[in-house]
């Protein structure tokens, strides 16, 4: 339903607080047990004079303190479930300091005939031993799984007392604690007979709606305003996952807008679209703590990273879709190369161009975020959503009808991907901005994934690799038909000089082992 009947209450809740086990981090945990419930507004008495004057009465009496009605209509949580639609699944993608990489799922098909419910947990060590395939353990790892897994693990400090909880280095990252014994590459797909979805009432009026999912027997999400809550416990995968996310970056940058996403104005249609997407944080502080194992063959990780939270939800997943994320390499690359707006703000016209020390400046300590979705949106139509943030493109949104493609109709956008050698390439242009990016990961590191189709989750329809590159080359220029200049050109999806490649890229439907072309 469009609007958010739960978003209508303002009432206060109280939250308990809970440690995170070895990460030292505090979480919000425990959520009343409210669920979606009709809205009955209270009688009260309304002139008759006419039937249009009873509804602009009531719109008025509904959104008259603070909310405009655009907000009481269009401005929902979509991060919260959606009780209507028919599959929901929330995924979060956390990139740890030394590359490597904890992917978790929670997914749900409505009245599907088989696999109705989907977890997903897996551990994806970093690259920094060169390229190869990752072999993904999915059973409890042995003594010699982890001697294997020490040849390639290049953080091994021993935890001490001091290293317990994350500390914060001078340069602006965390120091991890890693046991003796690195953990090998692990994934698992859950199936659970059933998942239960608890929401709670919003703090205050437009606010996050609190929400618990639980996968009995895997594990929870815990959502509140200010924090997520990961716990997986699985005793006879010998598998314990804590993850708890804070310090959101949401997608758009207006205070105004916290709740916008990569839709934008799409977003009031969302109850007729097959497939919606949906971005809570482009940069989240994750803590986690990790053990998988037991006895020799037992190897527990901890420390601190950057997660990337969103959610599809709708009738369906697309017969064929790309979705890549990355990260900068550090906070500080902005001051390596590259150029900066040459219009001044996000190539606004009329603002001059900034000198060279405005430009270093702003650019300095700036850390850039790249999230993509798209695919296959109706028959014989491909569209995309995309967006770039860093210094210099604080709010670089792409979507259509700018990013679609008609047949080979597509004057804004160009797509060639070749998931057989891993590669995307993507330019995608509005009146004034343009966006080319080069995704590459090595074909061997993709893993297997479920998907929502509506008859169920169906396994290995969708692949990903948590070792991709991404070259990114923002353009922009003054008026429409005026001459492209370079705003920046990038490199996201690594860390450490050298180039370990960090990236996320995934090939969902028939884009996987396919070549395709949209020019």
């Amino acid at each position: 339903m469009l609007l958010d009947r739960a978003g209508w209450f303002a009432v206060s809740e109280s939250r308990h607080m809970d440690v995170v086990i070895e990460a030292g981090a505090k979480c919000r945990e425990g959520l009343a047990a409210e669920s979606y419930r009709p809205l009955v507004p209270a009688p009260r008495p309304i002139p008759s004079t006419s039937r249009s004057f009873v509804l602009l009465y009531t719109l008025y009496d509904q959104s008259r303190s603070s909310h405009t009605l655009y907000n009481m209509f269009f401005q929902r949580d979509h991060f919260a479930p959606h009780k209507s639609r028919k599959f929901e699944g929330y995924y979060t993608r956390t990139q740890l300091e030394d590359g490597g990489n904890i992917a978790l799922i929670f997914c749900w098909v409505k009245h599907a005939k088989k696999r109705s419910n989907y977890v997903h947990v897996s551990y994806t060590p970093s690259s920094a031993s060169g390229a190869g395939p990752t072999q993904y353990l999915q059973r409890p790892p042995t003594p010699a799984d982890t001697l294997s897994s020490r040849k390639s693990h290049t953080l091994k400090a021993e935890p001490s007392a001091e290293s317990m909880s994350p500390q914060r280095s001078p340069s602006g990252t965390s120091r991890s604690s890693f046991s003796p014994s690195p953990l090998a590459a692990f994934k698992y797909d859950f199936f659970p007979d059933k998942i239960d979805v608890v929401t709670g009432k919003p703090a205050q009026r437009g606010g996050h709606v609190p929400f618990t999912i639980t996968a009995p027997g895997v594990g929870h999400m815990a959502v509140t305003p200010d924090s997520i809550e990961y716990s997986i416990i699985v005793p006879e995968k010998h598998l314990r996952v804590h993850l708890v996310l804070d310090a959101h970056t949401p997608w758009s940058p207006s205070p105004s807008q916290p709740r916008d996403g990569p839709m934008g104005g799409m977003m009031h249609l969302s109850w007729l679209l097959p497939l919606n997407w949906h971005v809570r944080s482009t940069r989240s502080r994750a803590t986690y703590a990790v053990e998988h194992g037991r006895g020799l063959g037992a190897s527990k990780v901890y420390g601190e990273g950057r997660a990337h939270v969103e959610k599809n939800w709708g009738g369906s997943f697309p017969r064929g879709w790309i979705w890549a994320q990355a990260f900068s390499d550090s906070p500080t690359d902005a001051t390596r190369g590259g150029g900066a707006d040459p219009w001044g703000l996000n190539g606004e016209f009329g603002k001059g161009p900034k000198s060279r020390g405005d430009r270093d400046r702003e650019n300095a300590g700036g850390e850039r975020t790249l999230c993509l979705a798209g695919g296959k949106a109706f028959p014989g139509v491909q569209a995309y959503l995309i967006g770039y943030r860093s210094p210099a493109c604080h709010d670089w949104d792409f979507r259509p009808p700018f990013a679609v493609a008609l047949g080979r109709l597509a004057p804004f956008l160009r797509v060639r991907h070749d998931s057989s050698q891993g590669k995307v390439e993507l330019c995608v242009s509005s009146w004034r901005r343009k966006l080319e990016l080069a995704i590459e990961a090595p074909p061997d590191t993709f893993m297997e994934m479920a998907a929502p189709l509506r008859g169920g989750h169906e396994p290995g329809y969708a692949h990903e690799s948590f070792r991709a590159r991404v070259r990114v080359t923002a353009l922009a220029r003054r008026w429409p038909g005026g001459r492209w200049t370079v705003v920046e050109e990038r490199v996201l999806g690594q860390v450490m000089e050298g180039g370990v490649q960090c990236g996320a890229l995934e090939f969902g439907g028939s884009f996987f082992r396919k070549v395709d072309t949209h020019a």
